[in-house]
């Protein structure tokens, strides 16, 4: 398994972002032209040179398609891969089998979406760390973990995060 990450902030240049635009499948382009954020054209665009990426380091010859549930894989390929964005990043895992992955961009009182979302062992979890810092990256944790295991299995977020727990041990989840 491989991970890549790539920061979308210099496409906030339109020079730098209309360069790009060739690059683009017209289905991605069609997506960016039709959303109403700057931030959501920025991640599309983002996550189209992502795939762009893959698909010439890995020598895939091939269009993105995505399943019923809407994950992406490449048509006439093997390869698999997944991708994540949030904030000023998009992030690809590549793999020969199944993968998902999720990232997020850090916000301040998760508390109350824990504890609607996930399950006692993992609130607790949460709330075992030593300090608010601790609590907030071990909320992170539990969520990226949980969302990166609904996109491996294809499902995405319809499955409800507290239909499965994320058990933590010593050794890890």
């Amino acid at each position: 398994m491989e991970v890549y990450y790539f920061d979308i902030e210099p496409l906030r240049n339109k020079a730098i972002f209309n360069s790009q635009i060739e690059n683009i499948t017209e289905g991605r382009l069609e997506r960016i032209e039709k959303s109403q954020s700057t931030a959501d054209k920025l991640r599309l665009m983002g996550s189209g040179l992502m795939i762009n990426f893959i698909k010439t380091k890995y020598f895939v010859d091939s269009d993105v398609a995505t399943d019923k549930h809407g994950k992406p894989y490449f048509v006439n390929s093997d390869l698999k891969f997944n991708l994540s964005h949030s904030g000023r990043y998009v992030v690809a895992a590549v793999s020969d089998y199944e993968i998902g992955i999720d990232i997020q961009k850090k916000k301040a009182d998760k508390h109350r979406i824990a504890e609607k979302n996930f399950l006692q062992g993992e609130c607790a979890y949460i709330n075992a760390g030593a300090n608010d810092e601790e609590r907030h990256q071990r909320f992170c944790e539990v969520w990226t973990l949980k969302e990166a295991y609904l996109k491996n299995i294809g499902m995405g977020l319809r499955k409800p995060l507290n239909s499965f727990e994320i058990v933590f041990r010593p050794e890890g989840p």
